[in-house]
């Protein structure tokens, strides 16, 4: 078994890694779980976790959000971030990236953040199999939670075309697949 400092024992790709989910004041959410566990094996070093809510992938992840309620290790919004070119190892962004007005503005904000070679896992909901969000029947709880809205929606097909868009941004997709069947896809983005 080789040893790095980064990434300690580096374990056959036959082996699932143990998955230690930090849940700040919440249950156990399998659907949340099997999405977690498509990121997981990606994410070595200093990360942060994008609109982490009040749970996210273990404890080492900083868990950045814009609502103060959910108690973050950084109050920040995903479109500015408060950590220094390069800085990052990793970032993830379960069911985050649709947020946002401006994607390109934010992938553009999170290549800034990661080294050369830095992750970014997105977790995606499949409209294939969510409803659409619909502002006036969705209001009340828009409403309560003003920052849910969703601007963005895709299928995988769709967001993969999307990123293609995105070809001048220094990154290349070195992996992605459904999350979770009948709810999510995920893409893995490598900072080149």
């Amino acid at each position: 078994m080789r040893v790095t400092a980064k990434t300690g024992p580096l374990k056959s790709m036959t082996t699932k890694p143990k998955i230690e989910v930090k849940y700040y004041g919440t249950s156990n959410d399998p659907m949340w779980q099997m999405e977690v566990e498509k990121l997981f094996p990606w994410l070595y070093g200093k990360g942060a976790d994008i609109g982490a809510s009040i749970r996210t992938i273990d404890d080492k992840t900083i868990r950045v959000d814009i609502d103060k309620k959910t108690q973050p290790d950084i109050l920040a919004s995903g479109d500015k971030l408060p950590f220094k070119d390069g800085e990052l190892d990793y970032i993830t962004a379960i069911h985050n990236f649709e947020h946002y007005p401006n994607q390109e503005k934010v992938l553009t904000e999170w290549l800034r953040a990661l080294k050369v070679g830095g992750i970014i896992g997105i977790v995606h909901p499949d409209i294939d199999f969510t409803k659409k969000q619909n502002p006036e029947i969705d209001n009340p709880g828009l409403k309560a939670n003003p920052f849910n809205r969703h601007y963005h929606e895709h299928n995988q097909k769709s967001f993969l075309r999307q990123l293609k868009k995105w070809a001048d941004l220094p990154f290349q997709l070195i992996d992605s697949g459904v999350a979770c069947g009948n709810w999510s896809f995920y893409v893995i983005l490598k900072k080149t």
